[in-house]
């Protein structure tokens, strides 16, 4: 059962997966404004940024001279006017001093133009003007090609800035196996905080230093944290927690990362941290997680106690660990599944390499339907379908500046359902929430296409898939959004654990890489029938797991591969 220790170790240990769910968002909102920085302070756009600074430079002192020159002259104008006008005047006084008026801006005029006529002077700023004018066209070509080349080069490093997130989550995953096996859990996941903090000083810093390149390195180790945080949270979940809970407290970690979308979208309103002075506050929050995350697990929470029994051989430690977890002193029987666990693995002092994961026949299904579980989480079109949303919700009549609120819905319907799933999945069991979503799925994707392929103009099939989109992340958030993770980790001995969460991470940011790179393509080439593609991978993923995906709920390590060996 649940304990308050259980609980709040838990909260403490999915802050990491927190940072990650949020540094997934938090560029979302302030693109355009970064975008906007990176053109400005880019040392490469350097050119373009001196001709821009010389244009506007020409454009104030023409607008001066303009102004001035059209003062002077209504004020010439107009005292002249009044000269002419006092001749007929009996008003000796009146006339002494509008004539006094008119000599001192005579004199005034003559002054400024070294001694020329009034006539003259008015040429000779009427020329100037006119020069600068000429300089002005002559520089607008040049200045409009520079443009171009800009507005290429910042959306390749844009381009970049997005795919280092990626790498760096790519690289942290598989690196997750050597952080588990020589730092262990609780210290890895301490240690991978330290990603997220280096890189929340770094962006919040970039705007004093007037550096992009900051946010470039901040946002590849924003990745690290990522990669590392998708292997090391679940093990350590899966690891501290009894059998009858082990389905709960794994959607913790997908929950925390709906979560951590959720906040990054409400954060990034323009009424809040998304605006040009306060957008380096909001990509900088993570900082506040990892630290309550590290110091939290430094200070009260144990190593999982598996880790100290199967890998320290700390059979005292283990057994106070579980104590402060069950809040009981009777932990015995969870002992012996353990020390159980422990010889059926054999050497524990050796862990199994990714390479041994292959050559392990005992391994191979499991291997093979966590792969098939990671590969669909991404594949299966999530991404599209937020890709999508916000010109589905415009064709609907959302107007634009409404738009963010409408996708903010989405992002609290995703929590919203991962929440509801927590009772279920222990309750229902991890095979019934992956099969019938991903039916619903196959469907609903079917009725998509036809819906926007059909709508036009007509509002009642926008607002239909709409529909569509939302069952959608409802389907994924009851299933394949925080099944793949929990499984992998059910489905693995200690000795291999770590090894098998390294390589599914690597695989499921592989994954997301790939369709980031072909997705943009894809959708200007078929458009909507995209969708088509992924009902197909969905499909070819519901057979699979149909006919070799078990069911985990309330078993042990050493009961799921019996399934599989059955």
């Amino acid at each position: 059962k649940w304990t308050i220790a259980l609980a709040l170790c838990c909260f403490s240990v999915t802050l990491a997966s927190f940072q990650f769910g949020y540094n997934i968002s938090s560029l979302n909102s302030p693109s355009s404004i970064i975008k906007s920085f990176i053109k400005n302070e880019t040392y490469l756009f350097e050119n373009y940024n001196k001709k821009l600074s010389e244009s506007k430079h020409i454009e104030e002192t023409i607008k001066k001279l303009e102004d001035e020159y059209k003062t002077t002259k209504q004020n010439y104008k107009q005292i002249t006017d009044d000269f002419d006008a006092s001749q007929y005047s009996t008003d000796l006084e009146t006339r002494n001093n509008i004539e006094k008026r008119k000599n001192e801006t005579e004199t005034f005029i003559q002054t400024k133009c070294q001694g020329c006529t009034i006539d003259e002077f008015f040429e000779k700023s009427a020329k100037e003007i006119a020069d600068f004018k000429l300089q002005l066209e002559k520089l607008k070509p040049e200045l409009i090609e520079e443009e171009k080349v800009t507005n290429k080069g910042t959306e390749f490093v844009w381009t970049i800035l997005n795919s280092l997130f990626v790498v760096g989550g790519m690289l942290g995953a598989i690196g997750s196996k050597l952080v588990l096996d020589i730092l262990g859990r609780k210290v890895g996941i301490i240690f991978h905080n330290f990603f997220s903090i280096l890189a929340s000083l770094l962006v919040y810093s970039s705007v004093y230093f007037s550096s992009p390149v900051l946010i470039l390195i901040s946002r590849f180790l924003f990745g690290l944290q990522g990669g590392l945080s998708c292997s090391l949270v679940p093990t350590y979940l899966a690891e501290i927690s009894p059998d009858s809970l082990r389905g709960q407290t794994g959607v913790l970690h997908q929950l925390m990362i709906t979560i951590g979308i959720l906040v990054a979208q409400t954060l990034g309103f323009r009424q809040l941290l998304g605006t040009e002075n306060l957008w380096h506050f909001l990509v900088a929050v993570p900082i506040i997680p990892a630290l309550i995350c590290s110091f939290s697990l430094l200070l009260f929470f144990p190593e999982t106690p598996k880790a100290l029994l199967l890998r320290n051989n700390d059979y005292d430690g283990a057994q106070k660990a579980l104590q402060i977890l069950r809040n009981t002193q009777n932990v015995k029987d969870e002992l012996i599944s353990m020390q159980a666990e422990m010889k059926n693995s054999g050497d524990q002092s050796e862990s199994v390499s990714i390479a041994g994961l292959f050559k392990d026949s005992d391994l191979k299904w499991p291997l093979i339907t966590s792969i098939v579980l990671q590969i669909t989480q991404q594949l299966c079109g999530v991404n599209a379908i937020f890709f999508y949303s916000a010109a589905i919700f415009s064709d609907a009549g959302i107007q634009s500046e409404y738009i963010q609120y409408a996708i903010f819905t989405t992002g609290f319907v995703n929590v919203f359902v991962t929440i509801g799933c927590i009772p279920l999945i222990d309750r229902l069991g991890r095979r019934p929430l992956l099969l019938i979503p991903l039916v619903v799925m196959i469907l609903n994707y079917i009725l998509l296409v036809v819906f926007l392929t059909l709508k036009g103009n007509n509002v009642i099939l926008s607002y239909l898939s709409i529909v569509c989109i939302l069952i959608f992340i409802v389907c994924f958030a009851v299933g394949l959004g925080p099944i793949p993770f929990i499984y992998a980790a059910e489905c693995f001995r200690q000795n291999a654990r770590s090894s098998a969460m390294a390589l599914c991470s690597l695989i499921n940011w592989t994954s997301s890489f790939l369709l980031t790179l072909t997705f943009p393509f894809l959708q200007q080439l078929i458009q909507q029938y995209v969708f088509l593609i992924f009902t197909g991978i969905i499909t070819i993923s519901f057979l699979i797991i149909l006919k070799k995906v078990p069911e985990t709920k309330g078993k042990n390590v050493e009961e799921v591969l019996a399934k599989f060996r059955n």
